[in-house]
């Protein structure tokens, strides 16, 4: 392929990176010691003129848990509040739950761990949104993402800084590490959605459904340019900006980048997580002894890679479902870094343990067998179906388009009582 002349090395990398996909717009910013390259591709809205330039802000989805999660640890190296104690005294809301509810502590909320059912709905109060979801299993035993522990940890924070989670994050962390384009609304000039139609074809879209603004902390508002996106995470994950500003201790910085749980299953992307950050898995280019790597996204449609001990941070940023997907092709293309799909295993003695619907509050999966003795598990995405490829024991992978993920089932008395796929934690419905 011949690029133009005048393309930098990170817009050739994006420009291979989009030909993969089904591309709106994107902005990409790859900060490397002192060293900043940025690159743009597409338009900000199909059917308009108007192209994406570094300027150009975008929702950052699920990415604003990085900065919820800094602004926690802040309160914990500040001494105003333990990670091991339970936050019920200061989030009260939790008591509905029950005993069980009044364990949950800042640390299990972090990592994912707190048994709290993952929602994304128009909830109008903390309250009525842990009644209508509850828990799941016991706190701090087992991961499964939650939007809904990260509305509780923007309600920890309100309570404890007595301001809005917004305010405070301006004020302890956007402003500190230079981000100034971000904002907790969406700006006229602002990247808009699009989801795939029936066709295939790109068109203007959510590209989540639409929640109440309870949902802010879990990255229901926020919006920023790539490279404020770079410089925020960088941050984050290394605990001092770029001018020097100290946002977190040490020692606090490193528990934050410590694995707090591990994934179920065999995972494909994520092996564990930290107190907010997603750690990958090892990779074909990067083993296991590697340098710290922390990563996170921003529903599929964002991606942020960080390697703190180097300096480096790579925000890709999209409009469009296949985000994710361009961010691990842009993440190949700079920095050499490749995930390979797993082979596919020879398949389980016995299908039928795995076979039945799946649910929870946010979505769901049904696993059947086709005609032709394939496994078949419907995308938790679109309600379509797909493939499901055998690993290993009671591991499998599905490529469901915008995500390919692990789908691993907990087995109990020759039954799945539970799947974990995309990240969630799904309990037998039939």
């Amino acid at each position: 392929m011949t690029t133009r002349p005048d393309l930098t090395a990170l817009d050739a990398v994006l420009t291979r990176a989009a030909l993969g996909h089904a591309v709106a717009g994107a902005a990409v910013c790859l900060i490397d010691g002192r060293t900043e390259q940025r690159a743009t591709t597409g338009v900000r809205r199909i059917g308009d003129p108007a192209v994406v330039s570094p300027d150009t802000v975008f929702p950052l989805g699920s990415v604003t848990k990085i900065v919820v999660a800094t602004l926690v640890c802040r309160l914990a190296a500040a001494g105003r509040l333990d990670l091991d104690d339970p936050v019920g005294a200061t989030v009260p809301e939790l008591a509905l739950l029950g005993d069980r509810g009044t364990t949950i502590t800042a640390r299990m909320l972090l990592s994912h761990s707190s048994g709290l059912v993952d929602a994304w709905d128009d909830s109008g109060s903390l309250a009525e949104l842990l009644v209508a979801t509850g828990l799941f299993a016991e706190p701090g035993t087992v991961f499964s993402y939650s939007n809904t522990g990260y509305v509780v940890l923007g309600r920890l924070i309100e309570n404890l800084y007595a301001t809005s989670w917004e305010e405070a994050a301006r004020h302890e962390v956007l402003a500190p590490a230079g981000a100034t384009s971000a904002v907790f609304t969406t700006p006229s000039a602002a990247a808009a959605g699009h989801v795939l139609n029936d066709h295939g074809v790109l068109v203007a879209g959510d590209l989540w459904p639409p929640v109440s603004s309870l949902f802010g902390a879990a990255g229901a508002t926020m919006h920023a340019t790539a490279a404020d996106t770079a410089r925020l995470v960088l941050a984050c994950a290394s605990g001092r900006t770029a001018d020097g500003t100290q946002l977190l201790p040490v020692s606090m910085r490193d528990e934050m980048l410590r694995q707090q749980i591990a994934l179920p299953g065999a995972p494909l992307h994520f092996h564990g997580w930290g107190l907010g950050w997603a750690l990958p898995a090892p990779t074909a280019t990067r083993g296991a002894t590697a340098r710290r790597v922390v990563e996170h996204i921003g529903g599929t449609n964002a991606f942020v890679h960080v390697e703190p001990d180097r300096g480096l941070a790579l925000a890709v940023l999209t409009n469009f479902p296949e985000g994710w997907a361009l961010g691990e092709d842009v993440l190949r293309g700079a920095l050499g870094h490749r995930r390979d799909l797993p082979p596919i295993g020879p398949g389980p003695d016995d299908v039928h343990p795995y076979l039945g619907e799946y649910r929870s509050p946010a979505f769901g999966v049904t696993v059947r067998m086709a005609l032709d003795g394939r496994l078949r598990i419907t995308n938790p995405l679109t309600g379509g179906e797909t493939d499901l490829h055998h690993q290993h024991g009671d591991s499998f992978w599905a490529d469901f388009g915008d995500l390919v993920s692990e789908v691993s089932f907990l087995v109990d008395g020759g039954r799945a009582r539970h799947v974990h796929t995309a990240l969630r934690m799904l309990q037998r419905a039939d």
